[in-house]
């Protein structure tokens, strides 16, 4: 990450300010906390009727968008700009979610994403689809998890900020950032402690990196001209860069925080006039200062280690353009999905279980991002199973990369287990049988389905996926089916 030198820092005093510190401002973000309060507790009224017909938004629908991708493709046609446009906000979603899997255990930048604004209905749109509904249907009741109900429910405010400010005109459009700390929860770290401690299996906590305590910061900048929005995120390790140190680096511009915890700092938008890694060299800073440590985009480095901020975004966006093939994979396995009316509540398992073998199969050619995107005991398993292939012992490489399937953390929300879907052995004789009859082509993942049944009644589906098609192939009755995908087209 050396860079040729140190980039100069573009802050300037007092740049910093709590958006609630106008009280116009204030007082209109209490109306939609209000707002969205009193629709939470409603919902959480409904779930505790006990009633069979009541049917909730889900707080993670991994298959929304699929589905509304499918019914544009229906409507409209595949070459539309309708079906266009939702496809490519689901080739977006797909490549985060890879990219921040990636890179679970290390900092990663990513650029803006555009939002369109709506003038008839006030909202923002990420191709097609309303940030507004998204943040409202996330209101729902999670079960023993007030810390989490709290986090969606700031959500929904921060959503609503940046449309307060421009009818208040409370902000230099074009100039002035919105900007969001979003910690790792108290309740994801207290569980992967327990979990640890106890020896269990690592569990999702709900998206959050408890084992590095994983921070997000956001920025949103209004466009002047076309009045749109644009999200850029940061993820950076919260080991250095804790709760204290974030809370100073703010006192050191000028915020007084005082003891503020942090699901209150997650709901407190800031107002500030640099840019996201100019906050970051500031945090880092800070980090270095009361760690006595090097601190260099929240982890430590040698000393005399070239701060390269910028190098740091370009070799970021570098990397999620390698991941573009994945992603694109990705979106073809949560079209099928949605294609074949799976269960929307099982949805986000099962696409993670999906993508942790295809970045298992990465980390296997190439162990040195093993434990960055899974553990210590993940990579040492997957270069056992290099090694046994390099020695043709394939039946046991088969064997071990099972266990370390198994037994490698998930990225967010995935159990134990493989979700319902198992590896083929290509280098058995069945495998290579399956994988003819497949009609699979080289790189293609090859799975077998044992939750799914086939029209015949048996659980004997197997699929071979890549970005431009799933084929799909019934072993009990010998029924074939090829789909090719939007991208393929």
């Amino acid at each position: 990450m050396a860079g040729t030198a140190e980039l100069q820092p573009t802050l300037t005093t007092d740049t910093y300010m709590f958006v609630d510190s106008i009280p116009e401002i204030a007082q209109a973000r209490l109306q939609e906390r209000t707002r969205a309060e009193l629709l939470l507790a409603g919902r959480r009224s409904q779930a505790n009727s006990g009633s069979a017909e009541i049917d909730l938004p889900l707080p993670v629908d991994a298959l929304s968008t699929a589905n509304k991708v499918l019914a544009a493709a229906g409507k409209f046609g595949t070459d539309s700009p309708e079906h266009s446009e939702l496809y490519e906000g689901l080739v977006l979603d797909c490549q985060r979610l890879v990219g921040e899997w990636y890179r679970k255990k290390k900092p990663e930048y990513f650029s803006p994403i555009r939002h369109t604004f709506d003038a008839e209905t006030q909202d923002f749109y990420s191709h097609g689809l309303s940030i507004r509904q998204m943040t409202e249907n996330a209101l729902t009741p999670i079960g023993d998890n007030p810390e989490e109900e709290a986090r969606r429910i700031n959500e929904r405010v921060e959503d609503a900020t940046p449309n307060i400010l421009r009818k208040l005109g409370c902000i230099a459009m074009g100039t002035d950032t919105i900007r969001t700390i979003s910690e790792c929860t108290d309740k994801a770290l207290n569980d992967y402690k327990s979990d640890m401690k106890a020896r269990r299996v690592h569990r999702g906590y709900r998206g959050y990196v408890p084992e590095i305590e994983k921070a997000m910061i956001r920025d949103i900048r209004l466009d002047p001209v076309t009045g749109d929005r644009y999200e850029e995120q940061l993820a950076v390790s919260g080991i250095y860069i804790n709760h204290e140190i974030i809370l100073k680096t703010l006192e050191r511009r000028g915020v007084d925080a005082g003891d503020i915890d942090k699901t209150k700092l997650h709901g407190s938008q800031l107002l500030v006039t640099d840019g996201l890694l100019d906050f970051m060299r500031e945090l880092d800073r800070t980090a270095s200062e009361e760690w006595c440590v090097n601190i260099f985009m929240g982890e430590v480095v040698p000393k005399g280690f070239v701060k390269n901020y910028e190098t740091f975004r370009g070799q970021a966006l570098q990397r999620q353009t390698e991941l573009t093939e994945l992603a694109e994979t990705v979106t073809t396995f949560i079209l099928n999905l949605a294609d074949e009316n799976y269960d929307p509540r099982r949805a986000p398992a099962r696409v993670e279980a999906f993508v942790k073998k295809k970045l298992l199969k990465i980390a296997k050619t190439d162990t040195s991002v093993a434990i960055q995107m899974f553990d210590r005991d993940t990579a040492i398993g997957l270069r056992q199973v290099a090694y046994l292939e390099s020695i043709g012992q394939y039946g046991q490489a088969f064997e071990e990369m099972d266990r370390v399937e198994e037994m490698a953390p998930g990225g967010g929300f995935c159990g134990a287990g493989s979700c319902g879907l198992e590896s083929v052995d290509i280098m058995s004789d069945s495998g290579r049988n399956l994988a003819k009859k497949l009609n699979a082509s080289s790189g293609d993942t090859i799975l077998k389905d044992t939750e799914r049944s086939c029209k015949c009644g048996s659980k004997t589906i197997v699929y071979a996926f890549n970005k431009k098609k799933v084929n799909k192939y019934c072993e009990s009755c010998g029924s074939s089916e090829s789909k090719v995908t939007s991208s393929g087209v």
